[in-house]
């Protein structure tokens, strides 16, 4: 089986983008957790957490569930993943979780607030996530990934980690 690459991280850390751009370079198959509810559901996340967020998580856990079957995938999650440890403990049964680290001043400069449902009350929320998921990426992730340099050079970083070919540049492990 295939190991897929999981990527972890703040809303608007760069993990769609990073992660169709892995796919290009690997060939994976390429797998956005909220396209994926949004299809299996045919309602919006945004609809979703108006039920509820609980109701929402809900139906996330499931997904990641069955997202875990796949193989020689890149799955960009959530940015609330973490919030429940059972799916980070279904995604590591078949991937390598790499943590997207981005700056909050970074994701602010192109984070379009009206498409993401917890931070509709203002880019201040976006600071107390970061505060009240910090530690909770840390302990998910094998890979601790800084997004501060192009998007092609991060790829490359987590395609030589993962296969194997070293730790070059800020890809590295995250001790526990």
């Amino acid at each position: 089986m295939g190991k897929n690459i999981i990527l972890i991280g703040m809303p608007g850390a760069g993990k769609t983008t990073l992660g169709k751009l892995l796919s290009n370079i690997t060939g994976f198959r390429f797998i956005d957790s909220d396209a994926f509810i949004e299809e299996k559901t045919g309602e919006s996340i945004t609809d979703l957490f108006q039920i509820g967020e609980d109701y929402f998580r809900n139906i996330e856990s499931d997904a990641y569930k069955e997202i875990a079957d796949s193989e020689d995938t890149i799955v960009s999650t959530g940015g609330g993943v973490v919030k429940r440890s059972e799916n980070i403990v279904a995604l590591k049964k078949s991937g390598t979780v790499y943590y997207i680290d981005r700056a909050v001043e970074d994701i602010t400069h192109d984070i379009e607030v009206s498409h993401r449902p917890l931070l509709k009350d203002g880019l201040e929320r976006l600071h107390a996530l970061k505060a009240e998921r910090e530690a909770l990426y840390q302990d998910a992730a094998d890979f601790v990934v800084k997004n501060d340099k192009p998007l092609e050079e991060i790829a490359a970083e987590i395609v030589a980690c993962h296969f194997g070919a070293g730790k070059e540049g800020s890809a590295h492990d995250n001790p526990q």
